[in-house]
């Protein structure tokens, strides 16, 4: 099942689609998402939110290679889409409530004959 997947700015409009006001716990729990999500960042990782149909979810934060430029992070989802197994290891991962992943991207190492 293929996911969604949503920019990271989406966090920053969930507290305002609330109909009631937020309980204190998902007032508590917007704002740790926001602070790894800012760390993320910071730390020069793309973030992008994936939610699968089911209504489970992940915070994804992906760390590219040192030199490859990624001004957007949805320029990643074709190549997450290309690693079916990986979508479902965050799935599975979601599903036991670690919602928060770090991918780390690496070139494949090339041999020159």
């Amino acid at each position: 099942m293929t996911p969604t997947f949503l920019p990271h700015q989406a966090l920053d409009l969930a507290g305002l689609l609330h109909t009631s006001l937020p309980s204190c716990a998902e007032t508590k729990g917007l704002q740790r998402l926001l602070i790894l999500r800012d760390q993320a960042i910071s730390a020069g990782a793309q973030v992008l939110i994936v939610l699968w149909h089911d209504s489970e979810w992940t915070l994804l934060a992906i760390q590219p290679p040192a030199d490859v430029l990624i001004s957007d992070a949805r320029e990643l989802i074709p190549n997450l889409l290309r690693n079916p197994e990986a979508l479902q290891q965050m799935r599975h991962r979601a599903r036991q409530g670690n919602h928060l992943q770090w991918l780390i991207l690496t070139r494949p190492v090339t041999t020159q004959h």
